[in-house]
Order: structure tokens, then C-alpha cells, then sequence
């Protein structure tokens, strides 16, 4: 069930899932090395991260919805923020982004060699992978 949060609208996993099968675009602004493990498996993904943005306004569809999604929800709000400050008027937010996608079981696109390791952000890397010494 969609809901409101501040002035935008916010779509469930499974709400955004259909949206994209009836024509929606999930623009997923999350950073590339998290993108490369795992991805959105539905037609019509976009990818830019966050702080490519702005340059990347005029690769997306002004004639379909856009429905933000990053890892779990929170800077998604900056970027709806700068699309609607752009003229887009179809934007939305995925609620609780890949992390509730994931959650509730949906299509994804796994690619276990970029998968990342560590125990706190500071401290990812890529798994498999050995450092020359």
C-alpha cells in the first residue's frame, strides 16, 4: 500500500515490482560497487549514483514514472527532491529500497564476484579477490 512520507510518494517492494511491469523505471542511485553485486531484475533500471545525479537528468524518461531506490530509503528523499526541483512530476520512492526489495523476496540479479565483504562500511572489499603483497 503506497503512502506519503513529507510530500512524497512512497511505493511498497511489491507496489514498485508491478509499477515497473505496467511501464515505471526504478532509477537506482545507489553506489556502483553495491549495484555490481546486486541488482534490480525487472525491465527498465536506471542506474546513476547519487552524486551523478544532476548530470544525468537528461537520460531519464520525462513521459514515465521514476521511482527512486537506493539501499534503504534515505537519500532517495534528496533525490526525488532534485528531480521534482528539475520539473519532473512523475516521482516516487521504493520504501526501504534493495534492502525491503530483498526482503519481500523479489527479482534480483546476483553476481557473486563483486560480492563485498567487511564489517563495516570503512571496511568492505571485494571478496575472492587477493591483494599482491
Amino acid at each position: 500500500m503506497s503512502f506519503v512520507v513529507g510530500s512524497h510518494l512512497q511505493y511498497t517492494p511489491k507496489e514498485t515490482f508491478q509499477r515497473c511491469l505496467e511501464g515505471s523505471v526504478i532509477l537506482d542511485i545507489r553506489p556502483e560497487v553495491l549495484c555490481a553485486f546486486k541488482a534490480f531484475d525487472v525491465p527498465g533500471v536506471l542506474y546513476c549514483t547519487w552524486p551523478d545525479l544532476p548530470r544525468f537528468l537528461d537520460h531519464l524518461p520525462d513521459d514515465r514514472e521514476i521511482i527512486v531506490a537506493d539501499s534503504s530509503g534515505i537519500q532517495g528523499r534528496e533525490a526525488m527532491d532534485l528531480l521534482i526541483r528539475f520539473g519532473f512530476r512523475q516521482v516516487a520512492g521504493l520504501a526501504g529500497g534493495m534492502i525491503e526489495w530483498e526482503r519481500d523476496g523479489l527479482p534480483l540479479v546476483l553476481d557473486n564476484q563483486a560480492r563485498l565483504s567487511g564489517s563495516c562500511m570503512c571496511q568492505l572489499k571485494f571478496r575472492g579477490i587477493k591483494r599482491k603483497t
